[in-house]
């Protein structure tokens, strides 16, 4: 894969993480701002829990990979787009 291929895919994956989030966060809080134990053994919010998991072990995986192997890639866009600022 290329530096663009990898970035474009993060950029996905990190929007999958957002959303999963995003429906993580419609579920009741308690008082205490926890979500309550039955709310967490409903089979909606762990399908919910399972897509944010799922979405966000994808993401560090590809965070893994860009500052691994194209450091020096994400190095020159991050210096770019502060010249740009």
């Amino acid at each position: 894969m290329t530096f663009e291929e990898i970035k474009a895919l993060h950029d996905q994956i990190d929007a999958e993480v957002t959303a999963a989030s995003a429906a993580l966060q419609t579920f009741p809080k308690g008082h205490l701002g926890l979500t309550p134990d039955e709310v967490k053994a409903s089979s909606e919010f762990r399908a919910a829990m399972q897509s944010y998991n799922s979405a966000f072990l994808r993401l560090r995986s590809i965070n893994y990979t860009l500052t691994h192997k194209f450091a020096d890639e994400l190095r020159q866009d991050r210096l770019a787009r502060r010249a740009s600022r």
